[in-house]
């Protein structure tokens, strides 16, 4: 999906259909760091401090400091203010105000995006392409068998691409199930290349979020998968419940 990133308005307004998706940059200003670390929870900077090198130590601060701008513009309240509660598998949700605003954030290298809808669970993920990585071997272990045989019948040129068109794909889809590393990548198919499809998913989703599908029996038919074009050299996906979505994205600015 080709998102046309525009600034976002004064006041943000969230539709039951509406999806917006953030996008920021994380090379900023080190001041700009410095003081996005006050509007962090202490368990924050806590887990902030725990990277080795500065640079994840910064890109951390600046994904979760963004993470609270963005939530604050749509509960017109501080960004110091935001409350997270954390699910048995760690998904961060509202935890006060106890609004159904649900949201998903991913960051790699300089950039990160958020997924922001009204009640409904979403995903997303982000992956800078790494040529370095052994894909292959990764695909090996967390890819389905058809998926590795797809990714072995494309041309050398596409492999890449492939490998992480399917790893951000299934991510986005595993971080809306909201159950965190206990499912096997392997139990969730999509396709690899063209335009993003989800074959197969061999879990269930908990039973809160069972309520908010309405007990839909086909349970591909839950989810909307899609990928996103952010940047060169990297490749994303959003995967949220329900359908027929109209997607927004908006660019974080981060002076206002």
């Amino acid at each position: 999906m080709l998102i046309d990133w525009r600034s976002p308005p004064s006041q943000l307004q969230l539709q039951p259909t509406h999806l917006h998706l953030w996008l920021a940059d994380l090379r900023q200003d080190p001041l700009l760091v410095k003081a996005l670390r006050q509007i962090l929870s202490a368990e924050e900077q806590a887990r902030a401090d725990r990277f080795y090198f500065e640079k994840d130590r910064l890109r951390f601060t600046l994904a979760r400091g963004g993470l609270r701008i963005i939530l604050s513009r749509y509960l017109n309240q501080p960004a110091a203010a935001v409350r997270f509660a954390y699910g048995v598998y760690q998904k961060p949700s509202l935890a006060y105000p106890a609004e159904p605003l649900y949201f998903n954030l991913a960051h790699s290298q300089d950039l990160a995006l958020y997924a922001v809808a009204w009640d409904c669970e979403v995903g997303i993920d982000l992956e800078h392409m790494r040529t370095d990585c052994d894909y292959e071997g990764i695909a090996s272990r967390f890819f389905s068998a058809p998926e590795q045989q797809e990714l072995a019948q494309l041309s050398p040129d596409l492999r890449i691409q492939g490998f992480f068109n399917g790893w951000t794909r299934k991510e986005a889809v595993l971080k809306a199930l909201g159950k965190g590393l206990t499912v096997p990548l392997a139990q969730i198919e999509v396709s690899l290349m063209g335009a993003a499809q989800l074959r197969r998913i061999d879990c269930q989703p908990d039973q809160q979020l069972d309520q908010q599908l309405d007990q839909q029996p086909d349970q591909l038919a839950r989810w909307w998968l899609s990928d996103l074009q952010v940047a060169a050299g990297y490749a994303a996906a959003v995967a949220a419940s329900g359908q027929n979505w109209q997607v927004t994205g908006w660019e974080l600015d981060w002076k206002n």
